[in-house]
């Protein structure tokens, strides 16, 4: 069991499935005041926790996610991202050399920021929580590109710093799942 926010809740390892089932829940349920729930989406490698230590001085071993963080991430048009993309945290935060630390603070903890090309740039910004020894992605977006559901101009906008209580005000749809358009014998990707 974990604290979460002066709440008790169980904080469970998900496979990239479950991970999916998450996030789809969270957006489905980003209108009702849900507590904040919150999943190990994967582990740092030895290679990143020494980098991360490097940076900032705390040793992290897993890396986790809540569901504010991702309707706040997935929601935001100018962030433009699918929910798909959520799955890409792990890896960057594994495999990205140049991390950085940001100057501002986010819930009185050290952020970090993991940037990657995959397909055009990607960023993910973590909590750093030292004293439990885990990163939490508290937000993310791609720079460059272009997304089909986006105005043509989201990449282009950057993302601001939210506080975990503000609302997004932007509805999407639902993950699309890639076996299901294969099973319809649909390969455009278009229902």
């Amino acid at each position: 069991m974990g604290k979460l926010n002066g709440r008790f809740s169980e904080i469970t390892t998900v496979d990239t499935d479950k991970l999916l089932e998450f996030i789809e829940e969270s957006l489905k349920n980003q209108k009702f005041h849900t507590c904040n729930k919150r999943v190990i989406i994967g582990t740092v490698s030895d290679e990143a926790q020494k980098r991360i230590e490097d940076k900032c001085g705390s040793r992290v071993k897993n890396i986790n996610i809540d569901n504010h963080s991702i309707v706040h991430a997935i929601t935001q048009l100018h962030h433009n991202l699918e929910p798909e993309d959520i799955l890409l945290a792990v890896d960057v935060i594994n495999t990205t050399t140049d991390i950085e630390l940001s100057d501002e603070k986010h819930q009185n903890c050290d952020v970090l920021v993991f940037q990657k090309d995959i397909d055009g740039d990607i960023i993910f910004l973590t909590e750093v929580h030292a004293k439990n020894g885990y990163l939490l992605v508290c937000d993310a977006w791609r720079q460059k590109k272009t997304r089909s559901r986006r105005s043509s101009d989201a990449a282009k906008k950057p993302p601001r710093t939210y506080a975990q209580s503000d609302s997004p005000h932007n509805e999407l749809p639902t993950i699309s799942h890639k076996s299901e358009e294969k099973s319809s014998g649909n390969t455009t990707g278009k229902a």
